[in-house]
């Protein structure tokens, strides 16, 4: 049995539907994997052991830093992302801001970025090919102010 693209278009028209909408709708939906790419954010959250207990606070009202503040604060935890791929920076941010917010933060700043990269090797048909899987991580600290 052979089966074609272009006949189970045919059979979708005669039953109503244009072959060019479902055509159109298939692209669509490859256009739109495609340009989501492979990003994956995976959260962890590690409240310190002594730190106060705090009701948690909106993200947008959470501050991000690169630095820790000069203001004297408290540390409430920290917050580490781990990613793979390439996704947008604000996108990012949020899930940081997000994740000090359910510690009850007024801010959160960067202690540690690091990027990972380990060498991949494949044997193919064709002889071995060379690869990089690239592993970045985030490490915030949530911090309350004084």
């Amino acid at each position: 049995m052979n089966w074609n693209v272009l006949d189970s278009l045919k059979s979708f028209s005669n039953h109503g539907l244009a072959a060019k909408t479902v055509a159109s709708v298939v692209t669509l939906a490859a256009a739109g994997v495609l340009m989501t790419g492979c990003a994956t954010i995976s959260e962890q959250t590690h409240p310190d052991l002594g730190s106060p207990h705090v009701a948690p606070t909106t993200p947008q009202s959470v501050q991000l830093l690169t630095a820790p503040p000069k203001e004297p604060y408290v540390r409430l935890g920290e917050v580490i992302l781990s990613v793979e791929g390439n996704p947008p920076r604000e996108k990012l941010e949020q899930r940081l801001k997000a994740a000090a917010a359910q510690l009850g933060a007024d801010g959160i700043y960067i202690s540690a970025d690091q990027t990972h990269i380990f060498p991949v090797e494949y044997l193919g048909y064709w002889g071995p090919s060379r690869d990089e899987y690239w592993h970045r991580l985030i490490t915030g600290v949530a911090y309350k102010n004084k």
